[in-house]
């Protein structure tokens, strides 16, 4: 009897550092309100301030300071229920799906899908996290690399920390964009704006997702230095797998990249950044920029930016320009109340005569007026 009690809690030892060696998070975000847009009436929103989404995280412990990890991250509606469409895809994982091996040491190979290299580099001078305002895209309704860095079948570098300095260095390779090239969306590409343009289909009925094109690579790069209150970063991708989402490519030139440069400094009382941005995918190229400040105190957040977007990938010399504030209550630290308000003022027409164009997406002329409820878990 006595060797059975040992032997089982032997067992449960192995057992305990069994599982002690890999674990398996369960995580995410819902994120619900009302807004008005200009054109529409009053809706229930999904995601105005946070993405909603569903995620499984693991990790193991392989000995040596080794460890594999996976990520499997999907979008969901939290106004209509079901997915969120992502790049064109509405199914398990469409927003991040990486299986990785890596150390402290020496970084993490990735590969996969997801987010990767430049995103970053603007993501850390972005106030409300490219959130609010039409289509619920802030800052990245003027800046590309802040939403066109989702990509599949990539390669994917993230160095460690080296006094400040971070590489995130991302690839695809020929082949996966000779196999799997263009997706249809769910929604065939309609625009969620009143009275859609017919170039919305053009815009958003199919979605390239890879880097590196049929003929030709393609990578994405960030290279940041976060030290004390300075952030400073660059970052350039060169995507030929992902066309140009504005009205106008540029089928001519061959330097097709797009370059951006970020920076912030933490007062303490309030953070203040800005971002410049340089795209030549199109027939013209487009300059944005953007000027941001965050503020925190106690429970109480206040989040503003201002920016321009010029030419945009019409030949017509359209331009946005976006002030946006935003608020958030914490209730707790996973629960939040927030509102925010946007003003868009688009100038030039496209091709349907309707204010509607720049760098990415459909953006509605006038203001928007948003309010809601976070939680995260």
């Amino acid at each position: 009897m006595k060797k059975s009690l040992i032997a089982l809690a032997i067992l449960g030892t192995w057992a305990g550092a069994a599982s002690a060696q890999s674990t398996v998070t369960i995580y995410g975000s819902i994120d619900t309100g009302i807004e008005k847009v200009a054109g529409s009436s009053s809706r229930v929103s999904s995601g105005a301030s946070k993405s909603n989404r569903i995620g499984f995280r693991g990790v193991e412990d392989l000995g040596g300071g080794l460890r594999a990890s996976f990520v499997i991250e999907t979008g969901l509606k939290s106004d209509t229920g079901g997915f969120q469409t992502h790049s064109g895809s509405a199914t398990i994982g469409n927003r991040a799906t990486w299986l990785s091996l890596g150390s402290k040491d020496l970084g993490t190979v990735s590969l996969g899908r997801g987010y990767a290299g430049v995103f970053f580099v603007q993501s850390a001078v972005d106030p409300t996290n490219h959130k609010f305002g039409s289509n619920v895209d802030g800052t990245g309704s003027l800046q590309a690399t802040n939403v066109n860095s989702r990509y599949d079948n990539t390669i994917r570098y993230e160095s460690p920390s080296l006094y400040g300095f971070k590489l995130d260095l991302a690839g695809g390779l020929q082949g996966d964009a000779q196999s799997d090239t263009t997706r249809p969306t769910v929604d065939g590409g309609v625009s969620a704006a009143p009275n859609p343009p017919a170039t919305s289909a053009v815009l958003n009925g199919s979605a390239t997702r890879n880097i590196a094109g049929t003929s030709k690579g393609g990578y994405n790069l960030g290279l940041t230095y976060n030290q004390g209150p300075i952030y400073v970063g660059v970052g350039t991708m060169s995507t030929p797998g992902r066309p140009a989402t504005g009205l106008v490519a540029n089928s001519s030139r061959s330097d097709k990249n797009t370059t951006i440069i970020a920076a912030s400094y933490d007062l303490g009382f309030v953070k203040l950044g800005g971002s410049f941005e340089n795209d030549n995918r199109y027939s013209s190229r487009e300059n944005s920029w953007m000027l941001s400040a965050r503020a925190p105190y106690g429970p109480h957040e206040l989040m503003a930016f201002y920016g321009e977007d010029r030419n945009g990938g019409a030949t017509l010399g359209d331009s946005l320009k976006i002030a946006q504030i935003a608020y958030r209550y914490s209730l707790s630290k996973r629960t939040n109340l927030y509102a925010g308000f946007t003003n868009n003022n688009v100038s030039g027409r496209n091709a349907d005569g309707v204010k509607a164009a720049n760098s990415y997406t459909s953006v509605i002329d006038g203001t928007v007026t948003q309010v809601g409820l976070s939680h995260s878990f």
